[in-house]
Order: structure tokens, then C-alpha cells, then sequence
């Protein structure tokens, strides 16, 4: 516990301005998401007009207010958090500038054909929008999508292997660092971390 209140906790921001370059711009598929959430995959076969796989994954692309922890050259280790007022405003700007096929893999490269989100959605229980039971214990403004993935390739090679595991949001943030004075936000940050 102690080496939690000793590690600075910053909140992580977009900015509403669509000119800015503070804007979550990719979604990567990685082998290890720092949200430390695997997605779902559907793939049983439908009845169309022929038999085909659905390819579908569904999963957390954020979840608000959960800390996660960092290391770098620059700041070396700290935690960063995405409020859920923050985590709606990142979608909204998503969806707004159109980026709901900007997909990669480990944050490399070009984007992806032939993958894309389908559905979206944030954990809102005031507007009656609940977690899928297999994600019942997320924090209430947390980002989930359903993503269809038509590309061969991404889908024999990554997601039927289980290569890549889960979501991982990719951008440019401003960095607000928590004061220590703000003992309900760190109390709750070592909750999480300690207990899970």
C-alpha cells in the first residue's frame, strides 16, 4: 500500500477541440492490454445467405477510474487514470472524427483492413445501458465495443491462435497529476490495485 501513495497518479485528458492532437486515435490489438482484460470472441457459425464465421470480438476498451500502472524512461514509474466524464468525452471525439476502423496491432503500423467496431457503448445504469454479464464488474462509465473482423489474415493468424488477447487505446494525452490532498481518488486507486 505504501508504495502506491508513494508512486504520483496522474489523470489522463483529451482535448474537445478536433484540431487538437490530444485525441485517442487507434484502437491496438495487443497480446497483453494494460486494462488486464481479455476479450470475448464469437465465432460460431450463423445461417446467412452461406455459413460463415461471424469473427466477432467483443471486450474493455477503457475502463473509467481503474489505475493503471506505467514505467518509462522519462517519468519511470507512476499510474495513470481515465475519469469517466474524461472516458466520454475520448469516445465522443472517436466517433466524431470517424476513426472506428483505425485498429493496428501492438500499436504498430498502418491500420488494419477489414476490422472495425460494429458496437459501442458506456456502462451507464442511469440510462439503463449494463455490462454483458461476463463484464458485470466493470466501473460505471467504462467503453466496451464489439468488433467484426473480416480480414483473413488477422483472424487465422492473431485472434483463432490467441496471440492477441485484448484492447489497448492508443493517443496523445495531457497529463493532470493527482494531488495527495485528494485522499477518496488514491484510497480508491489502492483498493483496486491491492484487492483487485
Amino acid at each position: 500500500m505504501d508504495t502506491i501513495k508513494k508512486l504520483p497518479v496522474y489523470k489522463l485528458r483529451v482535448s474537445e477541440d478536433d484540431e487538437s492532437p490530444l485525441v485517442v486515435d487507434y484502437i491496438g490489438l495487443v497480446d497483453d492490454p494494460a486494462i488486464q482484460l481479455n476479450w470475448l470472441t464469437f465465432d460460431k457459425k450463423v445461417k446467412f445467405s452461406s455459413d460463415n464465421q461471424r469473427r466477432l470480438i467483443m471486450g474493455a476498451l477503457m475502463v473509467a477510474d481503474m489505475p493503471i500502472y506505467r514505467r518509462d524512461e522519462k517519468m519511470g514509474e507512476y499510474y495513470v487514470v481515465f475519469e469517466k466524464e474524461e472516458v466520454y468525452k475520448i469516445v465522443q471525439k472517436f466517433f466524431r472524427n470517424k476513426l472506428t476502423s483505425n485498429f493496428n496491432i501492438m500499436h504498430r503500423g498502418a491500420s488494419l483492413g477489414g476490422v472495425y467496431l460494429i458496437e459501442s457503448f458506456i456502462i451507464d445504469d442511469s440510462r439503463g445501458v449494463k455490462a454483458p454479464k461476463a463484464f458485470k464488474d466493470l466501473s460505471q462509465g467504462s467503453w466496451l465495443c464489439t468488433v467484426k473482423v473480416d480480414n483473413d489474415e488477422i483472424w487465422e493468424r492473431f485472434i483463432e491462435t490467441g496471440e492477441l488477447k485484448g484492447f489497448s487505446i492508443e493517443g496523445l494525452f495531457s497529463y493532470e497529476k493527482i494531488n495527495q490532498a485528494d485522499e477518496t481518488l488514491l484510497d480508491e486507486i489502492i483498493r483496486i490495485v491491492t484487492y483487485g
